[in-house]
């Protein structure tokens, strides 16, 4: 009698553990279905991966541990994710590839727009392109019209600096004897008729501490030097801007390196 007793207690036991291993009903291979579709994991794996994961998400704690390849589910998963973090890094750079390309191009309107941090964002992605994969190398949108660009920007940079160098070298002629102390500089960099002109704006401060910007209302063609914008003083440092005429083939903001500014107008 003991011994058929203890047999009925082994089996009534490992029906217990049998029941809290799940059950597998028609939701649970419903799901282990979803799951096996997955397949492997792309960015266009979302959608699936979404619907496989609410599905398992709706299920009862018994059901959920019956779905053989739950573990499949949460790779994919992570897997998805990883990819997700590497090509949106990938259309980050792409992003600013097209940026760096407009900035550089006959078509740029823009104001606003950080010439030297373009540079540097675009000499950043030629390194990190590098140590790219196949796959991100067939994604980055890096070509030779991108170094072109880069260099494009740098020549423009440069002109820019020697333009607002001469600019600020004929301010401290004009007010020699105030003293004052150059700031800021701002250029406005503009093509017409395929030539590039300088719009500047310059902030002096005074013996007292206080700061002054004056607008430059006549326009510098890249060579223009110091003796000329002096000989026309008051076009070229008046208390506001009269004209906002900023209508250009190309017309944006140069972003310039006070220190070199000012070194080279020494």
């Amino acid at each position: 009698m003991k011994k058929i007793l203890s047999v009925f207690l082994i089996c009534l036991m490992s029906v217990s553990l049998l029941a809290g291993c799940g059950k597998r009903t028609d939701a649970v291979k419903a799901v282990e279905s979803q799951i096996k579709a997955i397949g492997e994991v792309s960015l266009d794996s979302a959608d699936a991966i979404d619907a496989a994961q609410k599905a398992y998400n709706a299920l009862s704690e018994n059901e959920k541990k019956a779905v053989h390849n739950h573990k499949k589910l949460a790779e994919a998963a992570d897997e998805l994710k990883a990819l997700q973090t590497k090509f949106g890094s990938y259309d980050e750079m792409n992003d600013a590839i097209d940026k760096i390309l407009d900035a550089a191009g006959s078509s740029f309107t823009a104001n606003g727009t950080d010439f030297s941090g373009l540079i540097e964002q675009g000499e950043a992605i030629l390194e990190q392109y590098k140590d790219l994969d196949k796959e991100g190398q067939s994604y980055v949108k890096v070509t030779d019209e991108l170094s072109e660009a880069i260099e494009a920007l740098k020549g423009s940079v440069d002109r820019s600096t020697e333009s607002a160098a001469e600019y600020v070298k004929a301010f401290n002629t004009v007010y020699a004897d105030e003293k004052y102390e150059v700031t800021a500089v701002y250029c406005l960099k503009q093509v017409r008729d395929d030539t590039e002109y300088h719009i500047f704006a310059l902030t002096y401060k005074d013996a007292a501490g206080q700061e002054t910007t004056l607008y430059a209302n006549a326009r510098c063609s890249a060579n223009t030097k110091a003796s000329v914008i002096v000989d026309n003083a008051d076009a070229f440092f008046a208390a506001k801007a009269v004209s906002d005429d900023y209508n250009a083939k190309e017309n944006g903001n140069v972003t310039l390196d006070l220190a070199a500014v000012l070194e080279l107008a020494k």
